[in-house]
């Protein structure tokens, strides 16, 4: 079929006769759209970007520069809420840039004016789902069939094992990492592992943190890690000792931040 492209897509895109693409499509230079993909309404796709084949998208989407999507993929459909009805279209999904989406990802739509958001540099491994109004940073990784419920926020740096479920409204903090095969209802601080209860519960990313060069923050945050978990305080008291005593660093004081203004379902036990 023809596509006819605006003033700012001059340049073809590669795609295949039997992709099927709405007027309302602007795709960027060097864009490949393999065979079977379906894109309908107002979507844009950056330079670079490649559908290998059998991926549909439904707009409002913008999609950022070199991402790949894999066979199966779905993104732009209506939340799977009671709440929403399915005709209702908001602000959409956006999309940064050198995501990797594996094969069978679903992301819908926002519900609200802010739409669900992947930043730059993730990746989603077979069959993980991104639900209505989920916020994910940057360079986080997703293990098969993750399960991020409505409105969950995940910082940058995250690493989450294979079919773990997150429930609605939870947030995970930056580097942090879960373990598979589990189900959070609570929110995950910034620089800890989660792991089953068989295992301790949860500790330090001590592997996370060398990984980014951060050794020099470990000694004040394993102080921070004893004071939030080990001493038997109330989280509040946790924080006021924390703050007393490690707010030189700001890693520490990124935890403590997270614990006292971030969190609103609570932060996980050991």
């Amino acid at each position: 079929m023809g596509y006819e492209f605006d003033e700012d897509f001059e340049v073809l895109a590669n795609i295949h006769s039997s992709s099927v693409i709405d007027d309302q499509v602007q795709l960027a230079d060097g864009v490949t759209v393999g065979p079977f993909c379906v894109i309908q309404g107002p979507v844009t796709i950056g330079e670079g970007t490649r559908l290998i084949s059998h991926v549909t998208l439904k707009g409002p989407i913008t999609i950022g520069k070199d991402n790949t999507f894999y066979p199966g993929v779905s993104i732009g459909f209506s939340p799977q809420s009671r709440r929403v009805s399915p005709d209702e279209i908001k602000a959409g999904v956006a999309i940064g840039d050198a995501n990797i989406f594996r094969e069978g990802v679903t992301i819908h739509r926002a519900s609200c004016e802010t739409p669900t958001t992947v930043g730059n540099e993730n990746y989603l491994m077979v069959n993980a789902h991104l639900g209505h109004d989920v916020v994910l940073e940057d360079r986080c990784t997703l293990a098969n069939a993750v399960l991020m419920s409505g409105h969950v926020h995940m910082a940058s740096d995250v690493n989450i094992g294979g079919n773990t479920a997150l429930h609605q409204f939870c947030c995970i903090g930056r580097l942090a990492m879960v373990s598979g095969t589990q189900g959070l209802v609570h929110d995950v601080p910034p620089f800890c592992t989660v792991h089953r209860p068989a295992h301790g519960g949860v500790s330090l990313n001590l592997i996370g943190l060398r990984r980014a060069g951060l050794n020099e923050h470990i000694e004040a945050l394993k102080k921070a890690f004893r004071i939030l978990y080990r001493q038997k305080h109330t989280n509040k008291v946790a924080i006021a000792r924390i703050e007393e005593e490690l707010s030189d660093d700001p890693l520490v004081m990124e935890l403590a931040d997270f614990v006292k203004n971030v969190s609103t379902r609570g932060i996980v036990q050991r």
